[in-house]
């Protein structure tokens, strides 16, 4: 039998299966006549995370690493002690813009990319020793450290006419309608800005009087199972007809719904979506799309701000967010209880919507 030396467990494997306490079975060699299949399962790793926390875990491992390398130490695998060190120099940073210090759920974040690049390096994570967790709940509880203490605030009616009578001043049609459709659509469904962006046209079904939109994937729905949102055309703002009118106007049949513009805000750009494989191991595949022609979550962020200023809404309280707060907020205004907002929202803990529920007038 054909067996393959790049694939033997003591070499491949061995980091991997064997990192943690828990030692598995191992074959002393694998046959070459299973290198494919195992690939084919070791590419699903690619979705294990999504596209967006994974350059999120990139940007804070190489903030830690570049920390490590200023003091001769090693960033991985790292010493717990280290992982302290960076802490205490990151709580005292001082963001240029705010002026305050970072808040611990930067913190937070920056640490989980330090465990995420460990497991996938096959280390046991620094970050899981009893000092770092003792750090980090004294951290959260630590009230003398100035930080930002607000939310984004809630876009209502009244905020959404604002908006949309400042779109309404564009020059081009094309653009107003696409716009119209995203401040329209966003905060009718509750979107959050990453889920408008991957809306497909598929994704749609205009019924007599509701607009149903299918969310294969979502933020609390990772696994893929069915999920819809039910928008009534009764409802003041409704996206029904703006969603509508975009497509028309767009005359998009396929693919994304919310496209770029050309610089003058004529015409829709070439769309094309491609994937083209960067990296590969036996443990590991990492994949990066090739894609252009339609607005990504970080493009409608920035079309939001834009639209609130101009309506003299203060982009520092205001965002893409505030369309989704603001859906959960107005909701309950209307009188609709919290089982009838969580199937808008898609939320599945009765508790999350505290965060987002304003005292009424």
């Amino acid at each position: 039998m054909n067996k393959m030396s790049p694939f033997k467990a003591s070499e491949q494997l061995s980091h991997s299966v064997n990192s943690g306490e828990k030692r598995f079975f191992e074959e002393t060699e694998l046959p070459i006549s299973i290198l494919d299949d195992y690939k084919s399962a070791a590419s699903e790793t690619e979705y294990e995370i999504s596209e967006n926390t994974r350059r999120v875990y990139r940007s804070s491992f190489s903030i830690f690493t570049y920390y490590c390398n200023e003091h001769g130490l090693n960033s991985l695998p790292a010493d717990p002690r280290s992982v302290i060190s960076f802490i205490g120099h990151q709580k005292e940073t001082i963001q240029a813009r705010t002026g305050v210090q970072l808040s611990r759920q930067t913190l937070t974040t920056r640490l989980a990319a330090i465990r995420y690049f460990h497991i996938q390096a096959g280390f046991h994570s620094p970050t899981e020793h009893p000092l770092v967790i003792r750090v980090m709940r004294g951290l959260s509880r630590n009230k003398y450290r100035t930080v930002s203490d607000y939310d984004q605030q809630p876009i209502m009616y009244d905020e959404l006419e604002m908006l949309l009578n400042v779109i309404d001043q564009h020059p081009q049609e094309i653009t107003r309608a696409r716009d119209k459709a995203i401040i329209q659509l966003g905060f009718q469904g509750g979107f959050r800005r990453s889920e408008l962006a991957e809306i497909q046209v598929s994704h749609l079904s205009f019924l007599r009087n509701k607009l149903k939109v299918r969310l294969p994937y979502s933020k609390s729905n990772q696994q893929g199972q069915r999920e819809w949102k039910d928008l009534p055309q009764t409802e003041p703002f409704s996206a029904f007809d703006a969603v509508k009118h975009w497509l028309a106007i767009s005359k998009i049949q396929q693919g994304h719904l919310f496209r770029s513009l050309s610089r003058d805000g004529r015409q829709v750009r070439t769309y094309s979506v491609a994937k083209m494989k960067t990296s590969s191991s036996a443990d590991f595949v990492t994949t990066e799309s090739r894609n252009s022609g339609f607005l990504r979550g970080d493009d409608i962020y920035q079309m939001i701000r834009k639209y609130c200023s101009k309506a003299g809404l203060s982009h520092e309280f205001y965002g893409a967010h505030s369309l989704r707060s603001g859906c959960v907020t107005q909701l309950h205004e209307n009188d609709k209880d919290h089982l009838y907002i969580m199937a808008r929202t898609g939320h599945t803990d009765p508790r999350s919507l505290k965060h987002y529920l304003k005292p009424k007038d």
